[in-house]
């Protein structure tokens, strides 16, 4: 995709892999200043080494951050506003999963862990991201929520990892349990409220509700996986043909929701990315 966005900042979360790497690829070759953040020290490096060999080290910084810490929330954005004077685009793309656990046999910790990560973190993001942007009057502030088709099922929901180290396949998994659902859940009303609030102030904020995807992420998958979820996991992914989505063309689509012509037009929008299998799953 072709799109120049020379003078542009966005910060990706959970940059250091998977999606996140490839969207932080797509926006660096469209020329936006890049900001990646990740709480994987090790791989945050490798990943620094990799765009920046791709000839981007001038508009790239990245930054070792618990976005789940109002603190290190903070750290980061003045590390962004030192480097790059604003922010432009703000994509939440850092999230966990949970076990499969139902409410009755959910940890409280985990319950906390997912809750912070993929609700809280987006909440910190979202607010300093906003108050950049309303601090210079933007017309064209943009904020992305990866959320997934938890933020609309109850069960038949989840983002996607591979889960070859359970199964001995490439089967990407689209389900997940109450605290991963609840989570995403909410992040689908933090995209609406912010949509309403912000619209008219120059900000347009939506979800990507992701279905079935092939990424290289593995390390995200907790142990102790409840036994009857992941069960139930499999049935559902049978029953509704998945069909994975491939990162590169979801970091596209992204590129398209932010950059692309008519992207002023999107605003509040929860877009399935599932090749239609929220339609399946009902």
């Amino acid at each position: 995709m072709s799109m120049n966005l020379r003078g542009k900042t966005c910060l990706v979360t959970g940059g250091a892999g998977g999606l996140g790497k490839t969207l932080a690829t797509r926006y660096l070759q469209a020329g936006a200043n890049v900001v990646i953040c990740d709480i994987n020290e090790d791989r945050l490096d490798q990943t620094a080494k990799e765009l920046a060999a791709g000839g981007h080290a001038d508009r790239l910084l990245t930054v070792k951050a618990d976005i789940t810490s109002a603190c290190d929330a903070q750290t980061l954005f003045k590390g962004i506003v030192n480097r790059f004077q604003k922010l432009d685009i703000l994509i939440n793309n850092a999230g966990i999963m949970d076990r499969f656990d139902p409410v009755g046999e959910l940890d409280e910790t985990l319950w906390n862990r997912v809750i912070a990560v993929n609700l809280t973190a987006p909440y910190l993001l979202s607010k300093l991201a906003v108050q950049n942007m309303l601090a210079r009057d933007v017309v064209d502030g943009r904020i992305v929520n990866i959320v997934s088709l938890a933020g609309k099922a109850g069960f038949a929901a989840g983002m996607c990892y591979h889960l070859c180290h359970l199964y001995a396949s490439e089967l990407i998994l689209s389900v997940a349990g109450a605290a991963y659902t609840a989570s995403k859940h909410g992040l689908v009303g933090l995209t609406k409220n912010t949509a309403t609030f912000y619209g008219s102030k120059g900000i347009r904020c939506n979800a990507l509700m992701m279905g079935g995807m092939t990424t290289n992420i593995t390390d995200a998958f907790m142990t102790g996986i409840n036994e009857e979820g992941k069960d139930k996991a499999m049935e559902l992914m049978t029953a509704a043909n998945v069909e994975m989505c491939d990162v590169e063309q979801v970091a596209d689509l992204c590129l398209s929701i932010t950059s692309g012509p008519g992207s002023n037009l999107i605003n509040g929008a929860c877009i399935p990315v599932d090749h239609g299998m929220s339609g399946c799953l009902g």
